[in-house]
């Protein structure tokens, strides 16, 4: 048996080093070009909506990704079904809403800008409780028509390069990059560099100067303590449709309905992530682990039942339902039913930090949004310089919004880098002054001639 178990770990260790080596032949395959209207640092799910829109605007585009595939990051959003949008995109789901609606525009018209690209992919989409998922319900989906369509548009998907470092220069960026699979260095010219490289994002940010929020995790488990000792061992992997309200200092902060799956360490779930973006050590979480029930019927629930250890039975995980009625004295206490009712409508919890960060499914923080303009994307006093997606710090609730933005602000990217390269362009190959003036026949003027004043001709 253990020898089976073996070979078994052997063949996968075999399968991946031989899919490796291949996805190594394939990228040192792709020809870097000297030079690109458009470089997009980053193949995720924002750098390629940028790549894709720029190209489709008619630049040429290099994608460098330090991974040895684009796009590997949509394969683990929705827990593989990947929910890729939410019909209400309002701006107050962000941290920065004022700078994501100036960004997106009105959630309508977001919502549609959004669609109609998928729509442009061939995507087909189902809804579930306003999430956005794929017809197929795999993130593979998502990811392979994307792909074809950066292909489509002529993009180049540049794998296994990271970009070290980048320079303006008087025609535009000079981008330093490091192969990953041989370590060896190469350089290339671009009219426009945007940076769409998600958390990976600082190094280059920092030596360009931009101002940025120290990373953090967000989306994640919430470290809590219970009301009792051994609470949340015992009911560590169990689910509860709740509703769950955030305090700090007597004044509630959020309310979020919805999953929370207990942990050991304290609360996990879609409401646990949610409350992670706003939650702060010592702060309170309150559980209304009955929501459609008022406390007098949970109250009268109980009293109707004297000694009955399974009267919450049917409102509650019965595996719940026995941790509360123990918590409040066990089912002979006197007066269980007013003891039990406020567990019930309120299971009590505070707050020590987060947990589980190492699966965090989003990291706030990136190039501070006051560094950007909001409609454009580009960064302030560094011209031909863009951002978008997860590089910004900007993050949203769980529900479809953080691939919202990353498609949106990677559309806005990609048109506003390829409207840059083209001006850019159009000015180093106009004409000069002097040379206007001598295909029309005019005298050249010396540069070191004084001006003539104007003159009115009566």
């Amino acid at each position: 048996m253990a020898g089976g178990r073996k070979r078994q770990a052997q063949q996968r260790g075999g399968s991946r080093a031989r899919e490796r080596e291949q996805l190594e032949r394939m990228a040192a395959a792709t020809a870097l070009p000297a030079r690109a209207d458009v470089c997009v640092v980053g193949g995720g799910a924002a750098g390629l909506a940028c790549a894709v829109t720029a190209a489709e605007a008619g630049a040429s585009v290099l994608v460098l990704e330090r991974s040895l595939e684009c796009g590997r990051t949509i394969l683990a959003t929705g827990n593989g079904r990947c929910n890729f949008c939410n019909a209400d995109l309002a701006a107050n789901n962000y941290n920065h809403p004022e700078f994501v609606a100036a960004s997106m525009g009105e959630p309508g018209v977001a919502l549609e800008r959004i669609l109609g690209f998928w729509r442009g992919c061939g995507l087909s989409w189902a809804e579930e409780d306003g999430r956005l998922y794929p017809r197929s319900r795999q993130a593979a989906s998502v990811r392979n028509v994307l792909l074809a369509r950066a292909r489509r548009a002529g993009a180049a998907l540049a794998c296994g390069r990271e970009a070290i470092g980048a320079t303006r220069q008087r025609s535009g960026w000079h981008v330093r990059l490091s192969q990953t699979w041989d370590g060896e260095e190469r350089e290339l010219d671009a009219a426009t560099l945007v940076i769409a490289s998600g958390g990976a994002s600082g190094a280059v940010a920092d030596a360009l100067g931009l101002a940025l929020v120290p990373d953090s995790p967000v989306l994640c488990g919430v470290a809590a303590t219970a009301p009792a000792p051994g609470l949340l061992e015992r009911l560590s992997g169990r689910r509860a449709h709740c509703v769950a309200t955030l305090t700090r200092a007597g004044r509630v902060v959020m309310r979020e309905a919805g999953e929370v799956l207990f942990r050991e360490y304290g609360l996990s779930g879609i409401v646990s992530f949610n409350l992670s973006r706003h939650v702060r050590p010592g702060d309170a979480i309150e559980l209304d682990l009955a929501p459609e029930v008022d406390a007098w019927e949970v109250d009268k629930l109980v009293a109707d039942r004297p000694g009955d250890a399974h009267a919450l039975d049917g409102i509650l995980d019965p595996a719940t339902a026995e941790a509360l009625v123990g918590l409040a004295g066990g089912a002979q206490a006197g007066g269980l039913a007013w003891r039990v009712a406020p567990l019930v409508k309120g299971l009590p919890f505070r707050v020590e930090g987060l947990a589980d960060t190492a699966h965090a499914q989003v990291t706030r923080g990136g190039i501070d949004v006051a560094a950007l303009d909001a409609r454009t994307l580009a960064a302030r006093g560094h011209d031909g310089l863009f951002a978008c997606g997860e590089a910004l710090d900007v993050d949203g609730a769980c529900g479809g919004y953080n691939l919202a933005w990353a498609w949106a602000s990677g559309m806005t990217c990609g048109a506003s880098a390829a409207r840059h390269a083209a001006t850019a362009h159009a000015n180093a190959t106009a004409p000069s002054k002097d040379a206007r003036a001598a295909r029309a026949g005019a005298p050249t003027p010396r540069k070191d001639a004084p001006s003539s004043p104007e003159r009115t001709l009566s």
